[in-house]
């Protein structure tokens, strides 16, 4: 008999030939062959590239209708000039890329798509040559024993370990078809930021990191830097009135000087006023004296027509002289009658604000009361802020220490609420299917080397389809765990936040036979 031995195959991944545009720079190729280990081009190339050297591909497959490109970095492993065949090996290949190429081979190799080349793997394993003629010299028979008792040890050692295999096996298929093994669980909890009120500074933090504090618990006591300034402001506007007050309690002062000034030069005006009215009265009775001498001599041809009417124009000017300085005296003595409201009139206008000074002066006597009151009250009010616990919990980080700045919004605590602990178990797509609401499950807790009971109190099967940043739904792959379950306690508390468990639910198969039974007798 002759052992063949053939050659172990050296390769880890299967190749297919389905169609895939592969894009080297600024040239685009159909690949030959391609696998999750590399691809293998063909085509007319500007310059072949050297082995060894490195490249960035652009792979373009055509999956479910759409053209989907991935990109991949690969290393030339082997080159056919004659051919014009390249053969590159992927280096770096993204979790989102190998998972979709893996995915799109396994349909393949299921016969889903297309043919498969390349698909069975040789094994390197000599035959061992078994004879096909009897022995000729045949061991001789035993004895026959009376009490077999090594085939009794046998059969009982047997059936033994048949009851265990079959009891293994047992327990591991109603495993399989009635309960789902969720490892990827986490015990979760309600947490919340702790944030500084106002800017200030932290005066007292006597909890730390562990710590079990009560609602409505003190957690730390800050200034409050909204008051400090609001009592800055209030101080800086009080000593701003009292200066402007002072300043005008000096020009009133000022203006009751110059008040009996223009007091006493009124009453001048007004003798003064008085002598040239006397002046006045002297000049119209020579003017009418004249007027008179002029009639009579223009009576008797002595004198013209035009000196009487000189005479009557100039003792009617002197009439009209008379007339406005007694109006001017009468405006005068009224200005003098009225008190502190006196002003001198310059000819154009009053000079004299003594009126408007002491109505300034009672407006910043008011502003001064009310603003000091206002000093007094935030002198009393305390400047200390209490930051008190929301609820009851354990502080789980601390971000400050006393006698540090803190500003407004900045957290400073994160407290986590007791009795708020559930299990967030990540499930697959496919998994989450055989998940109901409302049912028990068993958790495990290596940690504590416990079991404790929750109830399935949410399902959320897109909450891994969620981008953290840009909130917006990407493409997931089937093997991932994008889908969550939430459980509540069942009885027993949960263990800490934190804690990782295993989970065992109960496995509800979606069968279309049984469903639609289910429809048919629930129809009737």
């Amino acid at each position: 008999m002759e052992i063949i031995h053939e050659r172990p195959s050296q390769r880890l991944h299967y190749r297919v030939t389905a169609p895939m545009r592969v894009a080297v720079g600024e040239q685009s190729f159909d690949a030959v062959d391609w696998g999750l280990g590399g691809c293998r081009i063909a085509g007319a190339f500007r310059d072949l590239p050297d082995v060894g050297t490195s490249h960035e591909l652009l792979c373009t497959l055509p999956f479910q209708g759409f053209n989907i490109t991935l990109k991949a970095e690969a290393e030339v492993v082997r080159l056919d000039e004659e051919k014009g065949e390249v053969a590159y090996q992927f280096v770096q290949l993204g979790e989102r890329e190998t998972a979709l190429m893996q995915h799109f081979v396994e349909d393949l190799v299921r016969g889903k798509m297309t043919d498969v080349a390349d698909t069975i793997v040789r094994i390197d394993t000599p035959v061992t040559p078994v004879p096909t003629k009897p022995d000729p010299n045949p061991t001789e028979a035993l004895p026959v024993r009376r009490w077999p008792v090594r085939q009794i040890v046998m059969s009982l050692f047997y059936f033994a370990l048949g009851a265990v295999v079959f009891g293994y096996v047992g327990l591991y298929v109603f495993a399989t078809l009635f309960r789902l093994e969720v490892t990827s669980a986490v015990v979760t909890s309600e947490r919340q930021a702790i944030a500084a009120p106002a800017n200030g500074r932290v005066l007292k933090a006597q909890h730390g990191i562990g710590d079990i504090v009560a609602a409505g618990q003190v957690l730390l006591v800050m200034e409050d830097g909204r008051h400090e300034e609001a009592l800055r402001r209030a101080q800086t506007a009080l000593a701003s009135t009292r200066a402007e007050l002072a300043e005008t309690q000096a020009l009133l002062a000022e203006e009751n000087r110059k008040a009996e000034g223009y007091a006493l030069v009124a009453r001048n005006n007004v003798r003064q006023a008085g002598s040239q009215v006397e002046g006045l009265e002297l000049a119209k009775e020579n003017a009418l004296l004249k007027v008179e001498r002029m009639r009579a001599l223009a009576g008797k041809g002595l004198a013209l027509a035009d000196d009487v009417e000189a005479a009557e124009l100039e003792l009617k000017s002197v009439i009209s002289d008379l007339e406005r300085k007694q109006i001017h005296i009468q405006e005068l003595e009224e200005l003098i009658a009225g008190g502190d409201s006196v002003r001198l009139f310059t000819g154009n206008a009053f000079a004299g604000r003594l009126a408007e000074m002491k109505a300034r002066v009672a407006r910043l006597k008011s502003q001064e009361t009310f603003q000091a009151t206002m000093v007094a009250d935030l002198m009393d009010k305390e400047a200390r802020l209490r930051v008190a616990a929301p609820f009851a919990g354990l502080i789980k980080e601390k971000d400050i220490l006393e006698g540090t700045a803190a500003k407004q919004g900045e957290p400073l605590l994160v407290l986590e609420k007791s009795g708020s602990e559930e299990v967030s178990a990540y499930l697959t797509q496919d998994e989450v299917l055989h998940i109901r609401l409302g049912t028990t499950a068993n958790i495990f807790v290596p940690s504590e080397n416990r079991w404790v009971t929750g109830t399935v109190d949410h399902i959320d099967r897109t909450d891994g389809f969620v981008d953290e940043v840009s909130e917006t739904f990407r493409f997931r792959a089937p093997d991932a765990r994008s889908a969550k379950v939430t459980l509540v306690p069942g009885g027993d508390a949960f263990p800490a936040s934190g804690t990782p468990i295993t989970v065992y639910f109960e496995r509800h198969r979606n069968n279309i036979v049984f469903r639609t039974a289910q429809q048919l007798v629930s129809g009737l």
